[in-house]
């Protein structure tokens, strides 16, 4: 009986121990994103910091709205690291890069920055740490509400959910910003990038007034302003917004910005609210890049507009001794196009053209006169 009793509460022990983890789900394996939360970091710069994870520790930041930076940096352990740190932020905005030092703040510990007050929907700024003489480089992509608005969006985006997954009817990945759903991919030929609005049963919807920013960390740090596209052949005018990307690869890290009456709102793709976003070599990627036959498209809209563009029309011009009597015959066969989607086989044959000999025929008085004219001398 006390055997049994023992192992009842060894059972119960053990049942104990493995319940935090039972019914947890599984993140997936492209999300960019530590499962657990940096509080030291929180504490010290305020809930709503941003965190990077480099080989060696963790950055946070807290950008405000109004330009001020705190940063702090933290070991593997988690403790912050107060000594032998300082750094340097590349800030980007319409007035041009501005170099501003991080310096450290003796009473708090953290490393502070007074930039400009934040008023595009991304600004761009760099960032580089010197750690015990190791240089941590980085990029973050901040909207007009800086870092809390980035996370508070997080937070939001998380509510709404999406199956895991899911991808958009173009085969792209969604995203969910604010309160639209974008499907966004780019051809991994030529960089063109496409992002499409999407309804509550995932099918695409016109764009409307929408304005959307990207910003992208790859080989080079990016942002561009997409455009609506144009309508052409098969495709209405604000079908999607469209733009181009320097992309030899998947990006590390990509930052959509949603502008739309007078609301904006930001999503970085994969992070969560309250971890930590890795940013090492070995960090995953975004998956954005994949195969269209876009360019394939464009060129035979390209070549049969040139086809219909074609005149046929030959000119024949004839010397002056002939044009009294004698008429030019011109037959001109048309060319031969044949079309097979997606691909276009264009075959042109050289136009056959016929000119008849022209025939004269001179009257009996005409040849009479000219008898006449040889017999004499």
């Amino acid at each position: 009986m006390k055997i049994t009793k023992l192992s009842g509460v060894f059972a119960l022990l053990l049942i104990a121990l493995a319940a935090p983890g039972c019914g947890k789900e599984e993140q997936p394996a492209e999300a960019n994103a530590t499962v657990e939360v940096t509080a030291t970091a929180e504490s010290a710069i305020g809930e709503g910091a941003y965190v990077e994870e480099h080989e060696s520790g963790k950055a946070a930041f807290n950008v405000a709205a109004d330009g001020n930076v705190k940063a702090v940096v933290s070991g593997p352990d988690g403790k912050p690291i107060r000594e032998d740190v300082s750094g340097t932020l590349l800030w980007k905005d319409a007035s041009g890069e501005k170099t501003l030092p991080l310096t450290l703040d003796a009473k708090t510990g953290l490393l502070v920055a007074a930039g400009p007050k934040l008023e595009a929907d991304l600004t761009e700024i760099g960032y580089t740490l010197n750690v015990a003489g190791k240089p941590w480089n980085g990029t973050l992509h901040v909207p007009a509400g800086g870092t809390a608005e980035l996370y508070a969006n997080a937070k939001g985006s998380a509510d709404l959910g999406l199956p895991e997954g899911k991808l958009g009817p173009h085969g792209g990945r969604i995203e969910i910003v604010g309160d639209d759903r974008l499907e966004l991919l780019v051809d991994e030929v030529t960089g063109e990038v496409r992002v499409y609005v999407l309804d509550a049963d995932l099918k695409p919807i016109d764009i409307g007034e929408r304005k959307v920013t990207l910003g992208v960390v790859a080989e080079a740090p990016q942002v561009v302003v997409l455009a609506p596209v144009a309508a052409t052949a098969g495709v209405a005018a604000g079908a999607y917004l469209t733009g181009k990307l320097a992309l030899a690869a998947d990006p590390l890290k990509v930052t959509v910005a949603v502008r739309n009456a007078g609301r904006s709102a930001v999503a970085l793709c994969g992070y969560r609210a309250g971890a930590a976003f890795a940013v090492h070599a070995h960090a995953p990627r975004v998956k954005v890049r994949m195969k269209t036959d876009w360019h394939a498209h464009a060129h035979a809209h390209a070549d049969l507009k040139a086809k219909a563009d074609l005149d046929p029309k030959v000119h024949v011009h004839t010397g002056a001794g002939a044009k009294a009597h004698a008429k030019a015959n011109v037959n001109v066969k048309a060319p031969s196009v044949r079309v097979t989607p997606p691909s276009v086989n264009v075959q042109i044959k050289a136009p056959s053209i016929s000119i008849p000999k022209p025939s004269f025929k001179a009257s009996a008085s005409a040849r009479a006169s000219a008898g006449a004219k040889v017999g004499t001398r």
